[in-house]
């Protein structure tokens, strides 16, 4: 098994659908998403949080695909591609609006490498981290997993122990989870070259009950952000353990290339 981790990001990626304000039509979606205040938070926060992590990850054999729309600002499509030049195998895919399955489906297809017998497809959002052992994590269990269900059938690996980052205006929080459905953070599915399915096929949250699923809740491996411009109801699903300051600071130092301090200055 020769299996390469690729993982996917959608940055402001105009889907034709999955957005809360999708049926207002594709335009709309365009407008919000592009609308310049918006994005200056989205760069805001993928270069202090996601792409710091994956500049850190302990493991730097993986592939970056991150998806963007056709017709993304010139301006910003230049940023992106700057911010990315530093990791070793980094990709934009710019792509017309589909279903986000298509459309990471393809984005995937188009980071392929020829050598590789099996994708690791894994997932994540422009304004969240992974913890620096995240694409090591998925390399050691995937193909164990992988290995204890049907030939070539497919499994997802995922991560349930966390923190979460609340940005607001009377100031940021950040707490510990431990979530009980499985979170889309650093989340990734195995399967041979050439199969239907990916991460990205049915919801994260749903994905134990269409697969053999392996969650992983002992090590920290995600911070999620909380701010105005979540889709998603960004709602923990499990318990809060109490950690005390010098807690999320072991935990910070330990696990992810910030300091308590700078998560809490992060501007909402």
């Amino acid at each position: 098994m020769r299996a390469q981790i690729i993982v996917v990001i959608r940055f402001s990626y105009v889907a034709d659908a999955g957005f809360k304000i999708s049926a207002q039509g594709v335009e709309a979606i365009r407008k919000t998403l592009y609308a310049p205040d918006r994005l200056a938070r989205r760069f805001r926060l993928f270069e202090a949080l996601t792409l710091p992590s994956l500049l850190a990850q302990t493991d730097a054999d993986f592939t970056l695909a991150v998806l963007i729309g056709d017709d993304f600002p010139p301006q910003a499509r230049a940023r992106s591609a700057r911010l990315i030049a530093p990791l070793r195998d980094a990709h934009l895919v710019a792509l017309p609006p589909h279903n986000n399955y298509k459309a990471t489906k393809l984005a995937i297809e188009a980071c392929q490498r020829p050598e590789a017998t099996h994708l690791v497809s894994v997932r994540l959002d422009d304004d969240d981290a992974l913890g620096r052992d995240c694409i090591a994590a998925q390399k050691l269990i995937a193909p164990n997993v992988a290995a204890l269900g049907a030939a070539d059938a497919p499994a997802v690996i995922c991560f349930n122990n966390g923190l979460f980052l609340e940005l607001s205006e009377q100031g940021n929080r950040l707490y510990g989870v431990i979530e009980k459905l499985p979170l889309g953070i650093g989340m990734g599915m195995i399967a041979p070259v050439g199969a239907r399915p990916t991460i990205f096929s049915t919801d994260h949250r749903r994905v134990h009950t269409r697969w053999n699923c392996y969650t992983e809740a002992l090590t920290p491996r995600f911070i999620r952000t909380v701010h105005r411009d979540n889709d998603s109801d960004a709602l923990s699903s499990g318990e809060k353990p109490k950690y005390t300051q010098s807690d999320l600071d072991r935990i910070l130092a330990a696990n992810f290339p910030f300091t308590r301090a700078e998560l809490l200055a992060l501007q909402p």
